[in-house]
């Protein structure tokens, strides 16, 4: 299968090794790369800066053709061409590929060549599957991947990052694959047993709730509690382009307890992550300016398995 392209498109920005700006429509879009994690070259985030980062956008640069600053050089005009992870129409994809942070996740193509699988064989990136694995070049990714290792290049040499700070691939990988696992699960079975995705099938959620029925959504509860307003505990269950929240009420009981317990010790921080979620939907507040959210009561509304397994 291939995905869906957009051909032709103008490049306005390297960020960094995993993230390009470019221009759709004359609106500005991010991108952030398919099934890479380039290690960071700038602070601000919860990941540390590191030599392999910075080397990482370093190269990305030069492999689009921009200055150091990022920016196409004089005035230039950098086409590229971008493919998404389906092959459903663009205007589908445009709405359904979007990261946590709203950026378009993808590929992307430069002079016929895939950058995504480049920037894995030349060591600056692992195969990243924390949310799932490419559905269109899995294989060549591992490939890649296993090729830059064979050579201990980059991010696969102590020697990149020595004297400075690095990243624990031997423990990070390893639960990127656990959650991919569950990614799987849910491709092969639980979207056939009508498990609603937040990312792909937000405006189902929000219809549901709309009129109030029952739902099995996969959620990544990564970040565990997010607030304890009252006597409840929240989760955003969902992203800053698709509001879903789990609402946990009256936390000191013993079955609210049971459930937060469960959350802490088996799916936030560096646990499963994603998990089943089953129960009536409903918008809070109930207006037009509500969100779609579930309320947990009972341990069992939340399930390693999708409801057909």
């Amino acid at each position: 299968m291939s995905g869906t392209f957009m051909k032709g498109l103008t490049l306005t920005k390297v960020v960094d090794g995993d993230t390009v700006k470019i221009e759709i429509e004359s609106k500005e879009e991010s991108l952030r790369l398919c099934c890479l994690d380039t290690e960071e070259s700038w602070a601000g985030g919860s990941k540390p800066v590191t030599n392999a980062g910075k080397l990482a956008s370093k190269w990305a640069k030069e492999f689009f053709g921009v200055g150091e600053d990022g920016f196409p050089v004089d005035g230039d005009v950098i086409k590229i061409d971008v493919e998404f992870d389906t092959n459903d129409p663009v205007p589908e994809c445009i709405k359904k590929h979007r990261g946590n942070y709203g950026r378009l996740i993808c590929y992307v193509h430069k002079g016929g060549e895939n950058y995504n699988l480049k920037a894995v064989e030349n060591g600056w990136s692992p195969y990243f599957v924390k949310y799932g694995r490419s559905r269109l070049y899995h294989s060549e990714f591992l490939a890649h991947e296993a090729i830059a290792q064979s050579k201990v290049l980059a991010i696969w040499n102590p020697v990149t990052n020595e004297g400075g700070k690095s990243r624990n691939y031997n423990e990070m990988i390893p639960w990127w694959y656990l959650r991919d696992s569950v990614i799987q699960d849910y491709r092969r079975v639980g979207i056939q047993g009508g498990v609603q995705s937040v990312r792909l099938d937000y405006e189902d959620i929000v219809e549901a709730a709309k009129s109030g029925s029952d739902l099995a959504v996969l959620c990544d509860l990564q970040s565990g509690v997010n607030k304890w307003p009252g006597d409840g505990a929240l989760i955003y269950a969902g992203s800053q382009q698709h509001k879903f929240n789990l609402w946990i009420p009256d936390r000191d009981s013993q079955s609210s307890q049971s459930i937060l317990n469960l959350i802490d010790t088996r799916y936030s921080s560096r646990g499963r992550g994603y998990v089943y979620v089953s129960g009536k939907a409903t918008l809070y507040p109930e207006n037009d300016n509500g969100k779609p959210q579930i309320v947990l009561n009972d341990i069992k509304q939340l399930s390693d398995l999708p409801p057909s397994m």
